[in-house]
């Protein structure tokens, strides 16, 4: 087996409706050949603090080149987009981070290409990590709802810098882990 191009690391709780779309929207993608998707289920109600702090303990699951935290309210914007992305990352020689466009409710992001990251300029949905990175700084999520922003930082901080790529890749709601009826 070929190293695939992305691992979406994909946290649920009880939304199972919505993690189907999201499933749906990287399994119909046109390099599904090049795509890896693990699905962390939050089966005791930790939320989104408590997922980002459990992210060290999957790191050896990651097998992409890149990783994308695909949280399960969020699909990936259309079919073409995680090729779009790996011709970018190739053309640049699979840079550190790239910086991609995701729209949750009504505000775009990034807002601007704030990197190193400005907290509230900058959404989880708009950072593809290189795994070799993702994995050395898995443990700066901490255990807060801010937890991406966290890392995003310490990856900025450790020197690692950031390209933007002008592709809407995903899109969702703006939600706080609100679950689904089940």
């Amino acid at each position: 087996m070929t190293q695939p191009f992305i691992t979406f690391y994909t946290p649920t709780y009880r939304r199972p409706t919505q993690l189907a779309r999201c499933m749906e929207s990287v399994r119909t993608q046109t390099v599904v050949d090049q795509i890896e998707q693990i699905v962390i289920p939050d089966h005791i109600g930790i939320g989104v603090g408590g997922m980002f702090g459990r992210v060290s303990a999957y790191v050896d699951a990651v097998h992409g080149q890149y990783v994308h935290m695909l949280c399960d309210d969020d699909v990936l914007a259309g079919p073409t987009v995680v090729e779009q992305v790996a011709a970018f990352a190739a053309a640049l020689s699979f840079p550190p981070v790239i910086l991609v466009r995701a729209i949750k409710g009504a505000y775009t992001w990034p807002r601007g290409v704030p990197w190193p990251p400005v907290c509230g300029l900058i959404d989880l949905g708009c950072v593809i990590t290189r795994a070799d990175i993702w994995k050395a700084h898995a443990e700066d999520y901490g255990q807060v709802y801010e937890g991406d922003y966290l890392q995003m930082k310490a990856v900025a901080e450790a020197g690692h810098n950031a390209v933007f790529c002008d592709v809407l890749f995903c899109h969702g709601p703006v939600s706080h882990g609100e679950a689904e009826a089940v």
